[in-house]
């Protein structure tokens, strides 16, 4: 239809008529593109605030985990410091044996944790990561993703060593046959008792179990100082992703 009018004003020579229509067909295009673009805003706004959410359910579920993991290497650590003074003196004191035990029975073992938020690393291979309008944010979960890459690398070194322990640490001692691991045994050494069988001056006279006391002790130390910083990252994107909320209700 414009273009039929603007034909006929060409024959005419309305050039007024032509400037008029020409305007008119800009001002229609330009119109519909901007509400395109807004309509396509909103949508992204719309997604934004879903997967900020989802975000946040993921970090919330990571806290919980990771905090986990921390505690039970802490425990862990101090557990082995106890072994490792016991033996260095020679003498196992009673308030020592729960610790002492507790070493003997998982003084190797690592305790998981689900640290990978899977809706940032969709959002990631998507391409659409530019979505987040929060730049502080993003980079923190970029952050968070490069150091949980370097955590792996970690991970399977001390894994490495710890299991380079195994043969001399476990060959000292016996675990029972009817053994069974459960929270007590984490709790306290009531029930480790049960789980091992050992001889305390044997352990305290062999070189070799020592030393792979003191390996272990190392390894949960640098696990320790590793999920430190992973739940300090996990503490300030949970920050942030508040933040965020508070300024989306804003």
């Amino acid at each position: 239809m414009i273009l039929r009018r603007v034909i006929e004003h060409v024959r005419t020579q309305n050039w007024t008529a032509i400037v008029l229509d020409f305007v008119i067909v800009v001002v229609g295009v330009f119109m519909g593109i901007q509400l395109g673009n807004w309509n396509q805003e909103r949508l992204d706004r719309q997604e934004e605030v879903a997967l900020v959410e989802r975000i946040r359910v993921d970090f919330d579920r990571i806290k919980e985990d990771s905090d986990r993991s921390l505690a039970y290497h802490k425990q862990l650590e101090s557990d082995l410091r106890t072994m490792v003074r016991s033996l260095r003196v020679g003498t196992l004191e009673d308030e020592d044996l729960a610790g002492f035990e507790r070493a003997l029975v998982v003084g190797f073992a690592f305790q998981t944790s689900a640290d990978n938020p899977g809706s940032f690393r969709e959002l990631m291979s998507s391409g659409r990561a530019s979505i987040l309008r929060d730049r502080q944010l993003l980079d923190a979960l970029v952050d968070y993703e490069d150091f949980l890459e370097r955590f792996g690398f970690a991970q399977e070194y001390y894994r490495d060593m710890a299991m380079h322990t195994f043969g001399p640490y476990t060959s000292a001692f016996h675990y029972n046959v009817d053994m069974r691991l459960t929270e007590e045994v984490f709790a306290n050494g009531s029930e480790a008792a049960s789980v091992v069988s050992y001889d305390f001056d044997a352990l305290a006279a062999d070189p070799a179990f020592a030393n792979a006391a003191e390996q272990l002790l190392f390894v949960h130390s640098g696990i320790i100082l590793w999920r430190s910083r992973i739940s300090q990252r996990v503490d300030d994107i949970r920050l942030l992703l508040k933040d965020d909320a508070s300024g989306d209700e804003g």
